[in-house]
Parts: C-alpha cells; structure tokens; sequence
C-alpha cells in the first residue's frame, strides 16, 4: 500500500512565507511585491511585517493569493535588544484571511517601524500587552486561541541556542532556510536545529523563506528576494486551502530544486525530482540512506530507494541536493502517522 508524503491529488503553489514591504522596514510597497512575485512564478505571497497585522485580500486575483500575516519580536533584555542577546521572531499566518486585528500588541515594539506605516497604522489593533521572552509559549497560545498559526524564524540570526527552543510549543514549522540572513552573512541552513528539535519529540514542519526587505535591485547579487520558498499542493488557490495545506505539511521547501512525486511502499521511498545529484534520506538514529545518479549521467531525477534499515526510526525526511548546491527538504515522515 502506498503512503503518500506529498498528497497525490491538487496542484503545487509556489509561496514565500516571509517578506517585509513599506508598512514595516520593506522597500517595496505590497503592490510592487504581488508585482515582483507573481511575475516569477509564485501564487502565494504572505507579507509579514513587523509587529503589525494587515490583510492584503485587495492584491488577490484568480492566480494570486496573499496570506494575512505578521512577525512578531520578543528580545530577551529590552525592545530594542543587544546584538548578542537572543530573541524570537514567529511568524503568525490568520486561518481566517480579513482577520487584522492583531492579539499581544504591544506598542512599545511599533515604534521602530512607525515611519514606514502610514496608512496601515489603523490596522494595529488592541494594545496593552507586555511580551516577555520567559513567557513566549503563552504568547503563542494567544495567537492560537484567536486563530492563527505560527513558524520560528531564523534561529541563527536570532543568536538561539538549545536552551531557546527546548520549551517552545505551539509552532507547526520552523525555518530551515532564510535567504536574507544567508545573504546578510549568517549559515542561516537550519537542519540541524529542526533534527534537535525533531529528537526532543516535537512535530513541526520546515519552511525555506525570503524575508525580504529589497534593499537591492532585483539583478543585484545582493537581491533577497526569489532564494527560498515552498511548494504547497493543494486542491484550490484560497486561502483557506493555503492554510489547511500547511496545517497538514502537504508541502516541501526549497532553495531549488523540486519534488514532484514522494511517497513509500513496503520498504521502498519513491521519489521523482528535478534534475538533481544526492537525494538522502536521514533518521533520528545514526542511519541513512542516499541515492546517486549512474557515474556517466551526472544527474537523476527520480529514485527507488530501499529504507528497510531505518524502519525503527521515529522519523525520516528527505534532501535533495542539485548540480548548483541548492537544496529541497521533504517534511518529516513520522513512523505512527
């Protein structure tokens, strides 16, 4: 019996989850991202501005979709932190699209972005609220009691360590990649912190993100944008289905290349890819299982690989890695869903 990874029905959607315009510390206003966007490709664009919520439903067309979102900071000493001292930075993404009343505002942290606001000042919502870095998980549940879910953005750049993330709950995916802290510098390549946290038992998904702010041209090597995004499959473009897609990880995120196909049967991972040059497939044991293409071909694209030595692993994922050193990884595959 085939067990699907990626659903077998729908159609993939190509989104960035994370992305910065004018009414935070954006260069581009939400038009010119929708612009830049839609024309490479992508179907989905969820513009995530600092600290404040702002439904973009009046970009939508039959052939785009903007997810109502915002990222949310809570720095360990003060608002405006210290380099070396950690902080959090979630991305909520609302299950309901005109949701734009954003919960835990505190104003204190909207006073850095309050010139690039303008108009989208009305859309800040109730206040009052103190974020403390030791109470982030009650933070979350907020969000989640008023309907949204939430991923952990960068971790590098945000100067985490174990002790971080150990406690965090109530997140359904973290970032496995972000383009602009790569760009900026940092080894933003998070596998190692989501297969931590994957070890300790929490069941979360992985996003490869821009968190763009476009202070270069787009033909600048500098460029932020169009570096890491996700492959959603789904049945319709809505938002709504967005959003149940990703509840349910029907998703592969990506520097690169693509997965088109991904599902098991008896012992054996099937998998049709682009062209590509490694595709592995890791546990949380010391064990794994990797693919290459015949020595006089270079490149493959889809394999039959045998992972009848990890069936005691509470958990499998897959990497594809192609000729340029780009990188796609499957979600988790836990071994009782």
């Amino acid at each position: 019996m085939r067990r699907y990874v990626l659903p077998r029905d729908g159609n993939f959607y190509k989104a960035n989850l994370h992305c910065h315009s004018t009414c935070s510390d954006g260069r581009l206003t939400p038009k010119e991202l929708k612009g830049i966007y839609k024309a490479r490709g992508y179907s989905i664009l969820a513009i995530s501005d600092h600290n404040v919520l702002i439904d973009h439903s009046d970009l939508d067309d039959s052939e785009f979709v903007t997810l109502t979102s915002c990222e949310i900071n809570v720095n360990k000493d003060s608002p405006k932190g210290h380099p070396t001292i950690p902080c959090y930075h979630i991305n909520f993404y609302a299950e309901d699209q005109h949701n734009d009343v954003i919960p835990c505002f505190d104003p204190v942290y909207l006073k850095d972005y309050q010139k690039g606001l303008g108009e989208c000042q009305k859309y800040v919502g109730e206040s009052g609220y103190t974020r403390d870095y030791g109470r982030i998980n009650e933070m979350i549940a907020e969000f989640t009691r008023h309907g949204f879910i939430a991923t952990v953005n960068h971790p590098t750049w945000s100067q985490q360590t174990l002790d971080d993330y150990r406690t965090l709950e109530g997140v359904f995916a973290m970032e496995i990649y972000n383009n602009g802290c790569y760009l900026e510098g940092y080894d933003e390549f998070n596998a190692h912190i989501l297969d931590g946290m994957l070890r300790m038992g929490k069941r979360i998904f992985c996003v490869a993100t821009d968190d763009d702010h476009n202070k270069y041209p787009l033909d600048s090597p500098s460029c932020d944008s169009f570096g890491g995004f996700v492959m959603i499959k789904a049945h319709e473009l809505t938002h709504a289905s967005v959003i149940s897609a990703l509840r349910s990880g029907d998703f592969y995120a990506s520097t690169g290349p693509e997965i088109k196909e991904l599902y098991i049967e008896g012992d054996v991972l099937h998998i049709k890819t682009s062209d590509a040059v490694r595709i592995s497939v890791t546990s949380d044991h010391r064990r794994a299982c990797t693919a290459y293409p015949p020595a006089e071909q270079g490149e493959f694209d889809q394999a039959d690989i045998d992972i009848s030595k990890l069936r005691a692993s509470e958990y499998i994922r897959v990497t594809v890695t192609d000729k340029f050193g780009k990188y796609a990884w499957s979600q988790p595959i836990w071994k009782d869903n």
